[in-house]
């Protein structure tokens, strides 16, 4: 039955901007979806369940570490079949997870496995279905493809917090309740992706039959698209750099930052909510604002000198602010998130070969997504034992770090994105 809707209905007819409006919709849904998933199960582990800094760590690293694997897998699905098929699969799978610890809430089994093993089953679908959602915005966006990501982005954002505020509503509209809206959300999401053509990629022909053989060419695909990875300078020193950055820095907000509001502002979950709503809504006035100066031609330099500019925001939030400074720093950190996870995506977007596209974005994805987990594990440790404030000093110290090899060590700072009607051949 699935099958038979995803690959049966398409308008070819469509014009390009109406395959974008479908894109976006959807792709905000799913980004409102996830984001509730993300605050609750933050607040859940800190607010309600009371679990120490590195228990939280921990499940940082549980509910994100399997997920890599089924990114690489992705990045291979994405480059083989139908995107929009895969994408309406993740979402109607995606409905069961909430459905699930909405079950448990309701009687009255809410516990830290229930919660972790629900939110793992979200993650790898995530995971499964992100280098796809990347390659069909390629395809649909043509030589605007900076001004879509910029757009796509700044949309989800919004979504994003939208879907963090009303997570933040726990106690006004009960947790049962918002899971039901989650699944809602990705259920719309699968209906609005029937609007976008299905892709007339073929399966490679020379894809081996047998279940075996099958195997060995998906490792095969895998292996040589971490090896166009590597071998490429470029994309692997962004891919570096934004792995060693999100270790630090998304990690702080992961971990930190709820510590952070629970225990030096003594806020609750809705204040924990509006505090990310700041952050998002930071990001989304980087990602619009950009819209206006694209194509941007510099889009390496820009990505570097932000690097710099964090400094200030976790100098502001270490120093223990009043609460209205805590409020700007959030904003600028998002601001700041919002034009390097653009600009980082743009590059590799632009650079990468369209045979290895999918499978360039899932490398990028996946050290994005394990650098998250992995680094709230440590931060949580680095809570326990100097406390919440000083897990954001690694995260200052990194941002000059990358700033200094970006400059000296990479071609990213003598980066040229391509203007409309060039082609890069830069690598």
């Amino acid at each position: 039955m699935i099958e038979h809707l995803t690959s049966s209905f398409h308008v070819p007819s469509d014009p390009p901007q109406h395959q974008l409006t479908w894109y976006n919709l959807s792709n905000a849904l799913w980004m409102g979806s996830f984001s509730i998933q993300q605050l609750l199960v933050t607040w859940i582990l800190v607010g309600i369940l009371h679990e120490p800094p590195e228990v939280v760590g921990i499940a940082q690293l549980i509910i994100g570490i399997p997920g890599l694997a089924f990114m690489l897998w992705g990045g291979v699905m994405g480059d083989r079949v139908d995107g929009r098929r895969l994408l309406i699969q993740s979402h109607l799978l995606s409905i069961v997870p909430p459905l699930v610890l909405a079950a448990g809430v309701f009687v009255d089994a809410l516990g830290f496995w229930i919660l972790i093993l629900t939110a793992l089953a979200a993650n790898l679908l995530n995971s499964v279905s992100n280098p796809a959602r990347n390659t069909i915005l390629n395809q649909i966006a043509g030589q605007k493809l900076q001004i879509a990501i910029s757009i796509s982005t700044g949309i989800g954002s919004i979504a994003t917090m939208a879907g963090t505020r009303l997570a933040g509503e726990i106690d006004r509209f009960g947790l049962i309740n918002i899971l039901l809206v989650q699944s809602v959300l990705f259920a719309i999401g699968a209906l609005c992706l029937l609007g976008l053509r299905a892709a007339s990629q073929p399966v490679p022909s020379q894809t081996p039959s047998g279940s075996e053989s099958a195997q060995r060419s998906m490792i095969q695909t895998i292996q040589d698209g971490l090896v166009y990875a590597w071998r490429f300078k470029l994309a692997r020193d962004i891919i570096g750099m934004n792995f060693v950055s999100s270790f630090f820095n998304a990690g702080a907000w992961f971990v930190a930052v709820p510590f952070i509001v629970n225990r030096i502002y003594a806020g609750d979950a809705l204040l924990l909510a509006n505090i990310s709503v700041v952050f998002y809504f930071g990001s989304l006035l980087a990602n619009f604002g950009l819209v206006k100066f694209m194509p941007i031609r510099f889009s390496g330099r820009l990505y570097l000198i932000m690097q710099l500019t964090r400094l200030l925001v976790l100098s502001l939030i270490w120093i223990e602010p009043p609460i209205f400074w805590f409020w700007i720093a959030a904003a600028y950190w998002g601001f700041n998130m919002g034009v390097t996870t653009t600009m980082s995506r743009v590059i590799v977007q632009e650079v990468a070969e369209p045979e290895y596209r999918s499978r360039l974005m899932s490398v990028f994805t996946l050290a994005l997504m394990s650098s998250t987990p992995i680094g709230s594990l440590v931060l949580g440790f680095v809570i326990s034992a100097f406390g919440e404030l000083n897990a954001l000093i690694p995260g200052m110290v990194v941002s000059i770090l990358i700033f200094g090899f970006g400059l000296r060590y990479s071609p990213l700072w003598h980066y040229e994105s391509p203007q409309p009607g060039e082609v890069t051949t830069q690598g």
